[in-house]
This record gives C-alpha cells, sequence and structure tokens, in this order.
C-alpha cells in the first residue's frame, strides 16, 4: 500500500505551492468533512495540481483533514489515488466494546502517520491546520502544530463510531460539528482568497441503511446546519456530486476520484476569473463567488484524468 520510495523527498519544482510570487495573495484550500465521499478532494488537488493552480494554505476537517495533511506532507493527488485504491477497509478497523465508540482508531491513527510521512505540522511544506470538536465544551479546536496523525485522529472521530482522541487530557471528537468546511481557518492562516470543497450532505431527501448509515445520516443533519451558516466565507465552493455514494465505506473510491475532478474543471473558469481579478488590482473581496450557484455540483463521472 504504502511504499518506502513514497517517502523520498520531492524536487523543488514538484512541489505545488511551495513558493508564492510576492504581488499575488495567498490562495487556501479548505477541504470538508464527509466520511468516504471526501475522497472526491483527492481528485481536486489532481486537477489544482495539473492546472497549476497555486495553493499556499491548506486547511481539512475530518476526512479533509487527512487529505490536506496529505498534502502539506508533499502527497501528490495521484500518489493519494494509489494509496487509498489498494487500501483495504479491514486494514484501519480496530473494533472497541461499544462504550464510547465502536472503532478505538489506534489503527486508523497509524495508517494516517503513514499517509502523512510522519510528520509534524512543523515539517509542512506549507501552512496547514486541521479542525476538531471539544468534547467537554463543544468549543472549535483548531491543531498547527505537533504531529500531524493525532491532530487526524481528533478530527475523524466521528461520535459512535470512533472511540473520542485525548489530547493533552481534552477529548475531541469529529470537527464537522463545529466547522465542516474549514475556510475561516484558511483565512485565519494567511489566506486572502480561499478555495472550499464540501462534499458532505446539503438537504437532499436520504433514505439511510442500517445503523451506521442512521448515524451517519443524523450526523449529516447536524453539521449542514451549522455549515449553512459558514459557507458564504469561501470565494469558491466546490461541490463534486456524491450524493449516491456510501459514505461508509470506501468501494466508490475511483468514483469519488473522478467526480472530485470533474467538479474541479467545472470550477476552474471561476478559479481563474477570480485570480486574474487579483492579478489586475481589481480583487479583495471575500465574497466574489460564494456558494455552488457558482460553481454547480457535478452531475456526470469522470472518464479519465
Amino acid at each position: 500500500m504504502i511504499q518506502p520510495e513514497d517517502n523520498k523527498p520531492l524536487a523543488q519544482d514538484e512541489i505545488q505551492g511551495v513558493k508564492r510570487r510576492a504581488d499575488r495573495p495567498a490562495i487556501g484550500l479548505a477541504l470538508g468533512a464527509g466520511a468516504m465521499r471526501g475522497l472526491a478532494h483527492i481528485g481536486v488537488l489532481q486537477v489544482l495540481e495539473r492546472e497549476k493552480i497555486p495553493i499556499d494554505v491548506v486547511t481539512g476537517t475530518s476526512i479533509g483533514a487527512i487529505i490536506a495533511c496529505a498534502h502539506a506532507a508533499r502527497r501528490t493527488g495521484l500518489e493519494m489515488e494509489r494509496i487509498v485504491t489498494e487500501l483495504q477497509e479491514l486494514s484501519y478497523f480496530d473494533l472497541a466494546l461499544p462504550r464510547r465508540g465502536m472503532l478505538i482508531g489506534k489503527r486508523a491513527q497509524k495508517l494516517c502517520g503513514q499517509i502523512v510521512r510522519n510528520m509534524t505540522f512543523e515539517e509542512a511544506i506549507k501552512p496547514c491546520a486541521v479542525v476538531a470538536c471539544a468534547l467537554d465544551t463543544g468549543e472549535e479546536a483548531t491543531f498547527d502544530s505537533g504531529p500531524m496523525e493525532s491532530a487526524i485522529r481528533a478530527s475523524i472521530s466521528i461520535p459512535g463510531v470512533f472511540v473520542p482522541h485525548e489530547i493533552n487530557g481534552r477529548q475531541y471528537v469529529d470537527g464537522g460539528l463545529v466547522n465542516r468546511v474549514p475556510v475561516t481557518t484558511a483565512r485565519e492562516l494567511g489566506a486572502k482568497l480561499v478555495i472550499g470543497v464540501d462534499v458532505g450532505y446539503r438537504g437532499e431527501p436520504v433514505q439511510p441503511k442500517g445503523v451506521l448509515g442512521i448515524m451517519m445520516q443524523a450526523f449529516d443533519i447536524m453539521e449542514w446546519h451549522v455549515a449553512r451558516l459558514k459557507f458564504s466565507t469561501a470565494d469558491i465552493m466546490i461541490v463534486p456530486d456524491v450524493r449516491d455514494l456510501n459514505p461508509a465505506h470506501m468501494n466508490h473510491a475511483s468514483q469519488a476520484i473522478a467526480r472530485g475532478r470533474e467538479a474541479a474543471r467545472v470550477a476552474l473558469p471561476d478559479i481563474r476569473r477570480l485570480l486574474s481579478a487579483w492579478d489586475e488590482g481589481i480583487g479583495g473581496s471575500s465574497s466574489a463567488a460564494a456558494e455552488s450557484e457558482a460553481v454547480p455540483p457535478a452531475t456526470n463521472v469522470d472518464k479519465g484524468r
């Protein structure tokens, strides 16, 4: 799955977004929660990398935290696709006595550590942060220092699925409860323009199946009511159409990634217009193109890269 050669340093010209032109605003990418539907983030990154859209700051929540940290740890979108399509679901399952969650999470944390090359945030190639929710107070918690894998483990801790994760004596659960697409976090790290990617529930009718499906749908509903209040702060919001994909399983990984690519392609004209506006000196507003009306959901599964 994750080969030793994957940890070799990339050449400087292979690292997307390491250097920023002094006359260009910092561009942030905020990757949202959405369980396995969030594998669409990989497809979005592949398009941004191929089209040389610079990313100076990256943030993530839940599944978005994994992809954001992997990007900041020098993983390319193509590398990520290979890793997840070869991954077996049982490799991150460690069942717990069902008192605080179904999964202990140690295997998932170890796997996340391998994906991010066991890096700390301080070792990342660009500013990166992930969002979790403090279980005792419900406060939003931002992690941008220390081991990436521990912060990711906190951010992915869906209540009832994963046992809450402890950091410095406090318990944390999934960041989607407080900030599903961490656009505001990207701005706090210095981004002037922010591209958000939302793969979560948006109010459409759903018929969940099984106990896990019902739990995740209830969680999605809570997330959606909070998320709507924060989406308007994004300059561009990319919304891959992954509504029909099961968020609890990885067997649709290739489809999710393909739909992420298609949604990013749809968004490219808006992204280029936004960058051009800044180049021409007429940028500066954080409300240029703020919702899925500007970047509609992709409706077709991509047939290639």
